[in-house]
């Protein structure tokens, strides 16, 4: 029995949502892999004194980690 015209109009709108959250985390993820680079950044060079250095390869990391999860996450989308 052919799906009926209203249960494939919901089912695209779950998918459509689906779609919407995932995508909507991208810039919090991003936020959260940034935020952690840097804080263990400044606490490594707090630890070690060596500042800024571990806190620009900290954030150069969480930001590398934050491109990764957009690209992780576009590519399944893309398919």
């Amino acid at each position: 029995m052919p799906d009926s015209t209203a249960q494939r109009a919901a089912r695209a709108r779950l998918e459509a949502l689906r779609t919407f959250g995932a995508l909507g985390t991208l810039g919090l993820s991003v936020v959260i892999a940034l935020v952690l680079g840097v804080a263990l950044g400044l606490w490594l060079d707090r630890l070690t004194g060596w500042s800024p250095t571990f806190f620009i390869v900290g954030f150069l990391l969480g930001l590398a980690a934050g491109v990764l999860n957009i690209y992780r996450t576009m590519r399944r989308f893309s398919k």
